[in-house]
C-alpha cells in the first residue's frame, strides 16, 4: 500500500533562519556528523533525540540528552517515545522544530496491455495439470503463487528488513512500489550496518561500553598487557582510570590504586618512618599469601614503582 502522506520538519534556529527537511522513517537528531538532522550547537547532545514515523503518525524520543527535549511545553522523559502530532512543536535548546504532514498525490496507474499468448499445441489432457515427477504444474493461464516460507524472516538481523524503510521515503509516491522497496532494501542491508558503526564508534572508545574483543586494543594505547588473572570488570576499571594512573605513575597513589583495582583491597604503603631504609618502601595487602597471588602482585609493583626503589611485600588476611 502506498503512503497517503509524508512528514516534514520546519526547523528555526536562534537567528530566525528557517529550513524545511523531509522526514525519513527514522531520523536521528544531534550535533554529531552522521545524524539525519544536524543541529550545530554545543548545547545539543551528539545523539540528542530520534523521530520515528509511520504512514499515520510520528513519535519522538529523547536519548538521555544533557539539556533535554521539550514538546508542546512538556519536557520528555529520556528514552520514552512520545507521540509527535502534526502541528506540534519540539524545542531542542535554541532550535524550534514544527512537524507538518503533507498529503501525497495518488499514484498514476499505467495500464499495459498483456502480450499475446503463444499458441499452445492441443493435448488430450489440456485442462488437467500435468504431473512431472510428483510436481504439479498449473495449466496455462493459472496464476503462479510462490509457496510460503521461500524467504524466511528468522534470518534477518534486528534493524534490517527485506524491503527499504528509509531510502524509499526520499522518492515520490509514484515510486513506492514493492519492486522498488525490495531493490533499495539491498542497499540498506549493506549501508545501514556501516552507518551504525560510524554513528556509534564513540562506544568503542569508552572502556565501559566497548565490546570485549576491543578491550585489549584499548589497553595497547597505554602499553598494558592483561593476563588471564584479570577479570573483565577489572580490566575495564583500570582502563577507565588509566589516564589518571599513568599521569602519576611512580607515585604512591598510582601504585596503591593499581593494586586496589586488581585485588579489590586497599593496600597499605609505608615509605617513611622507623625501619624504612632510604629508597625503599613496604606494601601490605590483606589477601592470601599464595604463590600465584604473590607473583602477580610483585609483577604489578615492579611495573608501577619508581625504577630506583626497592620494596618488601607482606600478604595475609
Amino acid at each position: 500500500m502506498n503512503p497517503s502522506r509524508m512528514f516534514q520538519l520546519q526547523i528555526t534556529d536562534a537567528d530566525g533562519n528557517v529550513r524545511v527537511v523531509p522526514l525519513p522513517a527514522t531520523a536521528s537528531i544531534g550535533r554529531q556528523e552522521g545524524n539525519d538532522l544536524l543541529l550545530d550547537d554545543q548545547r545539543v547532545s551528539r545523539q540528542h533525540a530520534v523521530i520515528e514515523c509511520t504512514d499515520e503518525t510520528c513519535h519522538i524520543t529523547d536519548l538521555g540528552s544533557s539539556n533535554g527535549t521539550v514538546v508542546d511545553g512538556e519536557r520528555l522523559t529520556p528514552n520514552v517515545p512520545v507521540e509527535f502530532r502534526s502541528g506540534s512543536t519540539a524545542r531542542i535548546d535554541s532550535f524550534e522544530l514544527v512537524l507538518e504532514a503533507i498529503a501525497l498525490p495518488e499514484p498514476v496507474e499505467v495500464e499495459v496491455a498483456p502480450p499475446e499468448p503463444e499458441p499452445v499445441p492441443p493435448r488430450p489432457d489440456a485442462e488437467t495439470p500435468l504431473d512431472l515427477g510428483g510436481t504439479r504444474v498449473p495449466p496455462p493461464g493459472s496464476p503462479v503463487v510462490a509457496p510460503p516460507g521461500d524467504i524466511p524472516e528468522d534470518g534477518i538481523p534486528p534493524g534490517l528488513a527485506l524491503e527499504s524503510r528509509r531510502l524509499i521515503n526520499y522518492l515520490p509516491g509514484i515510486y513506492h512500489t514493492p519492486f522498488m522497496a525490495r531493490f533499495l532494501g539491498i542497499f540498506e542491508a549493506i549501508l545501514t550496518p556501516v552507518e551504525w558503526n560510524v554513528d556509534n564508534f564513540d562506544l568503542y572508545l569508552d572502556p565501559g561500553t566497548t565490546p570485549r574483543d576491543f578491550i585489549s586494543w584499548l589497553a595497547g594505547w597505554f602499553d598494558i598487557t592483561f593476563d588471564r588473572t584479570w577479570s573483565e570488570s577489572r580490566r575495564r576499571e583500570l582502563l577507565r582510570e588509566a589516564h589518571s594512573i599513568y599521569a602519576r605513575r611512580g607515585t604512591k597513589w598510582a601504585l596503591s590504586r593499581t593494586l586496589e583495582i586488581y585485588t579489590g583491597y586497599t593496600p597499605t604503603i609505608i615509605d617513611t618512618g622507623p625501619g624504612i631504609e632510604p629508597f625503599t618502601f613496604k606494601v601490605s595487602l590483606p589477601i592470601p599469601d599464595t604463590h600465584l597471588e604473590r607473583e602477580m602482585v610483585e609483577r604489578l609493583i615492579d611495573a608501577h614503582k619508581p625504577a630506583h626503589a626497592l620494596y618488601t611485600l607482606e600478604l595475609g588476611e
